[in-house]
């Protein structure tokens, strides 16, 4: 087997805190292709069995120029240890760099993911079905995730608060014209004008009202 260093070097790239990091890289010709070598290192509290991720592929000025999936399987991926995969991921010739893009990772039964630079925590029934392991710490992992339900609280209360702005517009528009109603002139494109004045006031009332 021929292998011979190119370059290597620490990854630069930002990083989500408390989960899995990229430390180090090695590209190096094997078999007359470039291999990419990655070292992980796992910066929680838990043992990881898997973990997906995708690696973007980045030419000399920085551009993508491919992505590869890749899935480790069969760890043992202990707290505060490194781990670096005996097979690396083949790129293109033109690779110079990378950034890596985490998919999940398994810890026993429970799932991580990375969305919006956030990291969340999953309790996979099935999986521990599989296992048949007990959830005994259910909520000391599921504290990562309570930053989602409390998103979920302040989106239902937008949507209430919304809606009671819909019906005190439409309350204001009601009472607005029918202050007004009889004031107006039958047949008269002036006074049907008129009417959509007063219309915008009461709705700006209501805005202004809201934000109050």
């Amino acid at each position: 087997m021929n292998e011979q260093i190119i370059s290597k070097g620490v990854y630069a790239f930002s990083q989500i805190s408390d989960f899995i990091s990229v430390k180090n890289y090695i590209f190096m010709h094997k078999d007359d292709k470039i291999c990419l070598v990655i070292r992980f290192s796992n910066d929680t509290d838990y043992v990881f069995d898997s973990m997906a991720f995708s690696v973007i592929q980045l030419d000399v000025e920085g551009k993508v120029i491919g992505r590869t999936r890749v899935e480790y399987t069969g760890m043992n991926f202990e707290p505060g240890g490194m781990y670096t995969a005996d097979r690396g991921v083949i790129v293109e010739s033109k690779c110079v760099d990378f950034k890596i893009q985490f998919h999940e990772a398994y810890s026993g039964c429970y799932r991580y993911t990375v969305r919006n630079r956030r990291l969340l925590v999953y309790y996979d029934r099935r999986r521990a079905a599989k296992l048949n392991a007990e959830p005994e710490d259910v909520q000391a992992r599921a504290s990562v995730s309570v930053q989602k339900k409390e998103y979920g609280k302040v989106g239902l209360s937008a949507l209430v608060a919304i809606i009671a702005l819909i019906a005190m517009l439409g309350f204001n528009l009601y009472y607005m014209y029918s202050l007004y109603a009889d004031t107006l002139p039958e047949g008269n494109e002036a006074a049907v004008f008129t009417a959509c004045d007063y219309a915008e006031e009461s709705l700006c009332f209501g805005v202004e009202y809201a934000e109050i």
